[in-house]
């Protein structure tokens, strides 16, 4: 009799321990659950809040612009814009003019900080026929918080008037920004026009 009773009382301490340790499990499961659903949620309210697109404007004559230059940036972050902008535009004929010509008129220096005087624009349009210059300035993360920031200015070479602005910012890649700024200034374009045909 009194190995039974040890028996029972054995038993009880086993289950009350079993059954404490699963309670401790499901609070356990239950608090990782939280902790990885606040952290999803921060995750995507970061990155929601870390991309941005702002001062934005465009001149209905940004669309009559079809040789175009870039400044500001590498040869191989110009060829992603330019590949962004002759994508977002199918319907409009743009020709870009090649770096090596834009060295004629410009240093490499020049081209690569985006510096622009009235004269050397006059010769840009002048000799080399361009309607607008687009200037770049891309900022790389290695700054701040991470975050990345592409700012456009479209020039018309004529007048020197800016035809079209934006700015980009967000932890993506540089090819995010190309795309991102061109299809806001598209869609800025086209809110109070009749470009219907960019689209085609």
């Amino acid at each position: 009799m009194p190995g039974a009773i040890l028996t029972s009382f054995a038993q009880m301490i086993f289950y009350k321990t079993l059954l404490g340790s699963n309670t401790m499990r499901i609070r356990i499961i239950s608090l990782c659950r939280i902790s990885a659903f606040f952290v999803v949620v921060g995750l995507a309210i970061s990155t929601g809040c870390a991309r941005k697109t702002q001062a934005l404007f465009t001149k209905a004559e940004l669309i009559t612009c079809g040789r175009l230059a870039v400044l500001g940036l590498t040869p191989e972050q110009e060829q992603i814009f330019m590949a962004s902008y002759t994508k977002a535009f199918p319907g409009q004929i743009i020709t870009f003019v090649e770096r090596s010509r834009l060295q004629e008129i410009i240093s490499e220096q020049d081209l690569l900080q985006g510096r622009l005087d009235d004269r050397t624009r006059a010769k840009v349009k002048q000799i080399l026929g361009v309607e607008a210059i687009i200037m770049c300035t891309y900022y790389d993360g290695t700054i701040g918080a991470g975050r990345k920031k592409l700012r456009v200015r479209i020039v018309n070479s004529a007048t020197g008037a800016i035809v079209g602005s934006v700015i980009t910012q967000a932890r993506n890649d540089f090819e995010y920004h190309c795309d991102t700024a061109v299809k806001a200034l598209k869609a800025d374009l086209m809110s109070g026009s009749q470009y219907g045909y960019l689209d085609r």
